[in-house]
Parts: C-alpha cells; structure tokens; sequence
C-alpha cells in the first residue's frame, strides 16, 4: 500500500478535514446508515465524533474506488441539506443553496430561452475592468458567445490582486470559498491564498475559459456617453501615451469594482514630511524598512494583515489607532493546505461541494443573529442579541489573551460598537504585535505632520522615517473618475452628488440603458451567507439575462424605469432601519458600511435569499426592453 493511500495518511486526512462536509460527502456517495446516524457534526459528544471519525476512515479505505461524483435530485438534495445543517432548507433558500454546491457545470449563469441567436456578433459588450468581476462576466458572454472585450487600465489582470502588493497580503476567507463555482477544485495552496496565488487564479480562469484574446490592458476609460439616436454607447479610453481611443458598443458592464479608488491621506503638513508616505496600493518594491521608524496608521483589514511583517523589519514601529475594531483569529489562516487534505479534496466525490455549504452555513441565521435587535434579550439587560453577546465575549477574552493581559493596551483596544456590524477584520498577529517592546500603539489624534514626523493631540511627537497609510478607499466614488452620460446627457456622477448613490438591485440606474454597475451602490446583502466570488457570478448572470432578452427580442435597450428604481430605494431605506449599523450611533460612527447621511451605501439590508431571488431574473415589473 502506497503512503497516499495507507490508512495512516487516510486517518490523518479525515483528522484535517471538515468532519461536517466528508460526513455528507460519504452519505451520498454510499448511504451508510451510521454515518447518516451520526449527525449533525455540531451536537455530537465527543465519543459520538470519534466513532463518525472512524466509521469514515474505515468506509474512505475500503470503498473510495468505487464512489464516484453524481448531481443529486432535488427531493434528495432538500433531505441531504437537512442532515448537514439540522434543519429543513426553507423553500425560498433552497435554490440558493443549490447553486452554491456546484453540481451543475456553470452554477448561476444564464442560458439563451429559445436557442443561441445567429445574430449575436452583432451585439458587443464593453467591460470596465479586469478583476473578479470583470473575468467572471466574461466567461458568462463567453459562454453565451456575445462579443465583448475587457478594458483594464493596469498592464494585468487581478484588479485590487493586482494593486495591493504590501506584505502578506492574502485573501481573509478560505481559498475554497474565494473562487469561482465553474472552476471545480482549484488546487490552492493555502488555505487563506496569499495576493499573488490569487492573481495567478484569476489568470488561469481567463485563460483555460477563453477570455484572454478579449482583453485589452492600459486601457483607461475616461467617458462613456450614450447616443439617443443609435441606442448605442460611445466610450472613450486614455492610452499609457495620453492619446486616447473610442470604441461604439451596445452594452457596458461597469467592473471597476469597489476598491478602485484609495483614500489619500490628508492630514496638515503632510507635504512637508520628509520621510516616504505610501499606501498600500502603491507599495513600491524597493521599500526597505530596516533601521527605519515606521508609522502604520488604520486598523483595518490591510492594516491589520501587514503589522506584523512590518514590525519584524522596522527599527520601531508606531501604530496609529483612531477607532477600536474587533478582530478575531480565524482557523487555519496563515497555514498551507495538506498533502493529506489535498488528496481528500481530490479523491473523495462531493467532498468539494459540500465543503462550500459547510464553511457558511454558520452565516445562514446572520440577521437574526447579529443586525437586529431581540427586544426580549435587551429587557433583561442584553445588548443586542444573546449571539452577538456572546461573540462579544469571546472576542473580548481573545483581546485580553493576545495583548498578554495589558490592561495599558486593553483599556485602548475595546470597541464599544456591536461585533459583527463593521467589515469582519481577521487577525494576522496585531494583537501581539502590539505587545512588542518596539511598538508602541497611539491612540491620541494625529494633529499634523512635520517635516519629522507626526505631532498627536497629547503633545508628542513622533519621529518617523516611513508612513504607512493604511486609512483605506473612497467607497462612495462609484465608477470615478470615469464620467458616464446617459439619456439626454445625464450625468451620473453629478446626480449622484445631488442625491446620493443609489441603484436598482444595486447594478441599473434609470436614464442610463444598458449599463450594469458590479459592485454598486447597495449591491450585496449585508447578512452574507456567500463568498464574493459567488455574487459575482450571480450578478454576472443578472447581466446576461438581461440583455439575451434584449438579442432574442430584436430589442435595443434594457433600463429599469423611475418608478421601480424609487420604489426599490424607499423599501432599501425602510427595511435597512431594522439594522443596527444604521440605528446604533456607535456602530454607524465611521463605519464605510454607512455614508454621511446615514444611509447604508455598500450593502444592502436584504437576506441573503431574497436578493439572489430579486436578481435571479428581471423582473417584468420594474425593467423596460425595447
């Protein structure tokens, strides 16, 4: 017996693996009445664990070869759905959760209704950017076969993957997680990927699915202008020589994604500084921090995951924290994946797809659980629900853990925000990088720089040497600084300006046809229960349904009209003041979540479910084709 096959390497296969997911795997493949028995994995005793675990390895050993991956039936699938989380899937989840397993070769996307016109050359699409977004619409066209071409301003591929380069740079959700459905089993190598693994990934999917002849890189678009008279789209692009170029095209799909524009750091005398500032987006491959007094100002996710590698080669680091976050550990993270693992992810039918329900299904009850209140709890003194209470608990003993009991840093460190209701910030050492004797943690205000260093609201002074500005991205510059001009010469950044951004289903505007925003306004749910890769896939799929009705119909233009996109922004703003990051005063001050005017400007207040149904197809209601 070969050791990739021993049942030593099996034993220690199913040691590593997610127990909840190869149980399921294993039932379906088999139907083992003691492995269905043996569940859910979460109520197990321990005894009851171990006899799953070794009913498994027995089961993986003497009958693997036989297993082979099949496409459940749906009345199979409601009770196998069952038996992994521990209760029935809601009617109104369950195709939702159909798609996220990934039985099907392209979950998500759309399909021609009567048949692939023979007049789809015709029709080309122009797509605004080369990150996740950008590719996985893409593949949709590709498949479809609908012309179109990807304009990215950078020289490659990756979008943000390709923009952040800072140290230790990585994805803060499994790997298995952060990837596209059609692309079955990438073999990733850790089980958080680090920022180049990531870029490479999305590189192979734009090659292995066709999009890469479609690509134009250093292509910077500076204006897309509609024509009322030919229905069609004028969009102009600034060349790495300053000349520019047009191109005429009947649709565009706006990629540019969230996180397209850093925010500049713009304290007084900053310009006098005579140190290096830099941001991570423009992390210059020549930085050497050796011998140098660093600053890292923001504790947000980038923040966070470069500390640690910084301080490790700075002289002195000073860490510059202006609003307490929560930050948890999170399994695994910083680890490569198993030679072990790897052989079970490639072995074992189904495992794959069951992994990718078992690593959310936690998220399932998120609203519930986290963003509204329980009024009942809270009479009894509780804040919020019994669940974030309890998270709330747990985080706080992990600060008290990593800081090594600092009652010095503690004091500085806890939110007094809800967990939960803040982009999640996963910790990569902060906590006790900031118990190093060459670190300090600032708390006081930055007052201004000088030609030395930063001058703080305590009276200190810092000397520095580098600053890092970690202090994030103008999240409400949707599409900037691109200017977009619909009917009639709309402009949709000045009528942004004047209400504020909104859209329909977070992607269409009225008055501007045949324009799709990914990652606009209000576009994903804030409740979670999917990977982003996922969502782009969906609203990919948004797209395409739209504008194969517009091909199959002989039909020029697809626009949802000012009375859906009003009603669907005063419902927005309705059910969103049920959520504590739009009621709460500390959970709203400064969170990216919630714009000036406390209107929540990046998610959506929608469950998870309902917005995937909302934008599995375009409603008749609410969308004009003509």
């Amino acid at each position: 017996m070969s050791e990739a096959t021993s049942i030593e390497f099996i034993s220690r296969a199913v040691e590593y693996a997610d127990l909840a997911a190869l149980r399921i795997a294993i039932f379906q493949a088999c139907g083992d009445e003691e492995v269905g028995r043996l569940g859910p994995v979460s109520t197990l005793s321990p005894e009851d664990r171990q006899h799953l675990i070794d009913r498994c390895i027995e089961l993986i050993d003497t009958n693997l070869d036989s297993w082979s991956i099949r496409t459940p039936s749906d009345d199979e699938l409601y009770s196998l759905l069952e038996m992994v989380i521990g209760v029935p899937t809601p009617e109104g989840d369950f195709e939702l959760r159909k798609q996220v397993l990934s039985f099907e070769d392209y979950p998500f996307f759309a399909d021609w209704q009567s048949g692939e016109p023979s007049a789809t050359g015709d029709f080309h699409v122009a797509i605004i950017g080369g990150g996740f977004n950008g590719v996985a619409t893409a593949v949709q066209l590709e498949q479809l076969g609908i012309a179109y071409t990807v304009y990215e301003r950078r020289s490659e591929l990756g979008g943000t993957w390709s923009i952040h380069k800072y140290p230790d740079i990585r994805v803060d959700t499994l790997s298995a997680s952060y990837e596209f459905s059609f692309e079955k089993n990438y073999q990733w190598t850790e089980y958080f990927a680090r920022g180049p693994e990531v870029k490479g990934y999305l590189r192979h999917i734009a090659e292995k699915f066709g999009v890469m002849p479609n690509l134009r890189f250093e292509h910077d678009l500076v204006e897309a202008r509609f024509d009322d008279d030919t229905q069609m789209w004028n969009v102009t692009f600034r060349l790495p020589d300053g000349s520019t170029t047009s191109q005429t095209v009947n649709a565009i799909v706006s990629a540019a994604g969230l996180f397209a524009n850093p925010k500049e750091p713009d304290f007084p005398g900053i310009e006098a500084f005579g140190g290096t500032v830099v941001h991570p987006t423009r992390w210059p491959e020549d930085l050497h921090l050796a011998g140098k007094r660093v600053a890292v100002i923001g504790n947000g996710s980038t923040g966070v995951q470069l500390l640690a590698r910084v301080a490790e080669m700075a002289e002195h680091t000073d860490v510059f924290v202006r609003t307490p976050q929560w930050i948890s550990p999170r399994d695994k993270y910083g680890k490569h994946v198993e030679p072990e693992t790897r052989w079970l992810i490639d072995s074992m039918p189904g495992y794959w797809n069951w992994c990718r329900i078992t690593s959310i299904m936690h998220l399932f009850n998120f609203h519930r659980d986290y963003l509204i209140r329980d009024p009942e709890f809270e009479a009894t003194g509780g804040r919020i629900t019994q669940t974030s209470e309890n998270v709330r608990a747990f985080l706080t003993d992990y600060i008290r853990t990593e800081t090594g009991g600092r009652q010095d840093l503690i004091d500085r460190l806890m939110p007094d925000h809800a967990p939960m209701v803040r982009r999640p910030i996963v910790d990569n050492g902060w906590y006790r990088s900031l118990t190093r004797d060459d670190v300090d943690l600032v708390t006081d205000d930055i007052v201004r720089f000088t030609e030395t260093g930063i001058e703080t609201a305590d009276g200190a002074h810092h000397e520095l040497d580098v600053v890092i500005s970690a202090t994030g991205f103008d999240i409400v510059k949707y599409l900037w600084p691109a200017e977009y001009f619909g009917r009639g010469g709309a402009n949709l950044h000045e009528r942004w300006e004047e209400e504020t951004p909104m859209a329909y289903v977070g992607m269409m505007v009225p008055d501007f046809p045949n324009l799709f925003i990914l990652y606009g306004p209000n576009s994903q749910p804030v409740s979670g229960g999917v990977a982003l890769p996922a969502w782009y896939q969906m609203w990919a799929g948004f797209v395409a349904r739209c504008l194969t009705q517009v091909i199959e119909n002989g039909q020029r233009t697809v626009e949802v009209s000012r009375e859906a996109f009003e009603e669907y922004n005063r419902r927005l703003v309705e059910e969103s003041q049920q959520i504590i990051m739009v009621t709460e005063e500390t959970s709203k001050r400064k969170n990216y979540y919630v714009n000036e005017r406390g209107r929540m400007q990046v998610n959506a207040p929608w469950e998870t479910c309902d917005y995937y149904r909302m934008t599995s197809y375009p409603d008749p209601e609410a969308i004009v084709f003509e």
